[in-house]
């Protein structure tokens, strides 16, 4: 056993250091020169021994894969010795080294699949760029879950361009079907490993979402993109300062957001429903439009009058109501009869209505 767990040590090694291109080279060498010893060998077994073609290659295939039926053997010393020559000290030698070659092979493809130096050459997937600076496995394994979750995207293919795993993606993310490359976005090898030319769509997202300098990077990576020409793919980018939301849209980024990391599912949404990411971050700060509660009584209202009464009013748009007993209701069908505390509505932040103006709208 000693001598046996020293030979796959040593293997083991070998494929971990040789390059894929080596490897292949190697095979096809031994095939060559294995095919080489059968070939001689029919010739001789035909001409010497008088076999015909069929038999010569039956008593060559048997002999070198040390099947041996024994139906068909060598008569002549001549023939016997070509046998051994070609066959006992030349092919079962080849076939044994062209095995250890193809798993050699087969090993060094895993390890390079697993490190992130394959090139899967895939198409139409989702490429991910960068790796968020903390709990980076978290929130990938909250994103890609949320991807998963959309009907058109559970059997996309997902990539992600980053150096924060050299060792392998953890068996996590690995479990819900992603696959990485290992290198940064100011790397040209880097685009050519993830096929970005095939690419259905990319999210760039911010090195750091603290550090106002990774804006910097990400038009880098945006423009470096836009060179590979994927302008008719959605691009989507995270920026810090809304001040490069233009520059960003310049260089090929069709969706601009901010890096909310407690909330992967905004990249999805603009993603799935271009625009309603600007919606959604305005929900999340006080600029633009956003949304405002009211405590005003409704009671058995239906919730056409009440969108009704308030649009034209020019006071906003109503998204939601909670019931009297606390419930909070979206998205409420027209004809329903509404008996609420409180109203959400999506106002504008320069000319939010009063209190009074909402009842008073309503109850017209």
């Amino acid at each position: 056993m000693l001598p046996q767990f020293f030979a796959q040590k040593n293997r083991r090694k070998k494929a971990i250091y040789l390059q894929q291109w080596d490897i292949s080279h190697a095979l096809k060498r031994s095939l060559l020169v294995f095919t080489s010893f059968i070939a001689a060998h029919i010739l001789v077994m035909t001409q010497m021994e008088g076999l015909s073609f069929g038999d010569a290659i039956w008593y060559s295939l048997t002999t070198v894969t040390t099947v041996g039926f024994g139906d068909i053997a060598a008569q002549t010393i001549e023939g016997r010795a070509a046998t051994i020559v070609f066959l006992y000290f030349g092919g079962i030698f080849v076939l044994a080294n062209l095995g250890a070659e193809y798993f050699d092979s087969r090993l060094v493809r895993r390890d390079r699949q697993i490190k992130g130096l394959w090139e899967w050459k895939l198409m139409q997937h989702i490429v991910i760029i960068n790796t968020p600076n903390k709990n980076g496995t978290e929130y990938f394994k909250r994103l890609i879950s949320q991807i998963r979750a959309h009907e058109n995207f559970k059997q996309v293919p997902i990539q992600i361009l980053t150096q924060k795993y050299p060792d392998g993606l953890p068996p996590e993310l690995r479990a819900l079907g992603v696959i990485h490359y290992h290198g940064g976005p100011g790397s040209e090898e880097s685009y050519s490993g993830v096929n970005i030319k095939e690419a259905g769509a990319v999210m760039v997202l911010a090195r750091d979402e603290y550090d106002g300098k990774s804006d910097a990077e990400t038009f880098d990576t945006l423009y470096r993109l836009d060179e590979h020409g994927l302008r008719d793919i959605p691009v989507i980018a995270e920026c810090l300062n809304d001040r490069n939301r233009d520059r960003f849209y310049k260089v090929g980024a069709q969706i601009v957001v901010r890096p909310i990391r407690a909330y992967p599912e905004l990249l999805i949404r603009a993603l799935v429903a271009p625009g309603s990411e600007k919606l959604l971050e305005n929900l999340f700060t006080h600029d633009g439009d956003h949304l405002r509660r009211y405590d005003v009584r409704m009671e058995n209202i239906s919730w056409l009058s009440i969108v009704t009464s308030l649009v034209k009013a020019g006071f906003g748009t109503p998204l939601a109501f909670i019931g009297n007993d606390g419930t909070l209701v979206t998205n409420a069908a027209p004809e329903e009869h509404v008996s609420a505390k409180a109203l959400l509505l999506l106002v504008r932040a320069d000319l939010p209505p009063s209190q009074q103006q909402i009842t008073d709208a309503i109850n017209l």
